[in-house]
């Protein structure tokens, strides 16, 4: 739920983040535009994203249910994400790591 609207959260690969409920999408930004987040531990995410102009600052706030594992999800999506980007984030070096 975002703004008393039911819907759905989806990060898109090459679109960002997308909210929409049934009439459809509500709002989307960019991945670059996220400039932090937060959430209460049990069922409360708050993104803050520049706005397209980058003046200021929109502030957006999800209540799931299940929090745990829509922040789970999403952490692993972003990872992956950022190791498209730049291969040299998942490397291991085996010396430092113990391995």
């Amino acid at each position: 739920m975002c703004d008393g609207l039911e819907g759905t959260l989806t990060l898109n690969w090459n679109d960002g983040f997308i909210f929409a409920a049934s009439e459809g999408p509500e709002w989307s930004y960019k991945f670059s535009q996220l400039k932090g987040s937060s959430d209460d531990g049990k069922e409360t995410l708050k993104f803050h994203f520049r706005q397209a102009d980058g003046r200021g600052i929109d502030r957006k706030e999800i209540t799931c249910s299940d929090l745990h594992s829509l922040i789970y999800c999403m952490t692993s999506f972003l990872t992956a994400k950022v190791a498209t980007i730049d291969p040299s984030f998942v490397k291991v070096d085996a010396r430092k790591s113990g391995i």
